[in-house]
This record gives structure tokens, C-alpha cells and sequence, in this order.
């Protein structure tokens, strides 16, 4: 019997991947909070937040349009002024992380790196229909 495969929604994949990345943030502060201490684990925090931030701003501008109404042209325009807001609110949380605060490099940037992998991983395998 053939079964019916069922693809996630396009709103569907980023709340999965969000929810994803928070806890793979959550838990990589986690182990560095157990293996070194709290300074390691904020920055961790703080590194992981850097990536996951303007990822939810990016959704919430491209997923904002609905399907029905949109045109080639405004599906293209969201995707695009998404894309200019999130690099500009990872820009200026980077300033803001390290003109204000005091962080561990080596935490933080491994936080944002295994967010974005993870980005990358699921975007390929959770939603295989493209």
C-alpha cells in the first residue's frame, strides 16, 4: 500500500527550525555553563541569540505575505528585504555584543556557527521537495 507523504508548510519548516536551533543554543550554553562556567554560558547565549534574532525577523518578514495574494515580484521583495534586515540586525547585535559586553569569543562563535549549520542541515533534509 502506497502511503501518502505529507510536506510540512513553508510556516511549518521555520517554526521547526527555530524551535530546533533555540535548543541546540540552549544546550550548547549549557555544556559550556558544566564544562567551563556562566561567563561561557552566557556568551554562549549571546552567540547563539546573534544568529537566531534576526532568523526570526527574517521569517516573520518573508512568511508574513500570504501565499494566495502574493505576486513573483512581492515574494522576491520580502525575500530580499528579509534577507537586508536580518544582516543588519546580526550586524548591530554583533556591535552591541561586543561594544557592551563582556563575552568569551571561543563560546560565542561556536553558538552562532552550530546555529547557522543547523539552519543549513534542516533547510536541505526537513523539507526534501525542492
Amino acid at each position: 500500500m502506497k502511503q501518502k507523504i505529507r510536506h510540512l508548510s513553508d510556516r511549518q519548516v521555520a517554526l521547526v527550525i527555530l524551535s530546533y536551533q533555540l535548543l541546540l543554543v540552549v544546550a550548547v550554553a549549557s555544556l559550556f555553563g558544566f564544562g567551563q562556567n556562566e561567563a561561557a554560558a552566557r556568551s554562549a547565549l549571546l552567540g547563539g541569540g546573534i544568529y537566531w534574532v534576526p532568523q526570526c525577523l527574517f521569517s516573520v518578514v518573508v512568511l508574513a505575505k500570504r501565499t494566495g495574494d502574493a505576486t513573483p515580484q512581492s515574494i522576491v521583495a520580502s525575500f530580499y528585504s528579509g534577507a537586508g534586515i536580518k544582516l543588519a540586525s546580526t550586524i548591530l547585535l554583533f556591535i552591541v555584543v561586543f561594544k557592551y559586553m563582556e563575552v568569551s569569543i571561543l563560546p560565542l562563535y561556536t553558538a552562532y556557527a552550530l546555529a547557522l549549520l543547523m539552519q543549513w542541515i534542516l533547510s536541505f533534509t526537513l523539507n526534501n521537495r525542492y
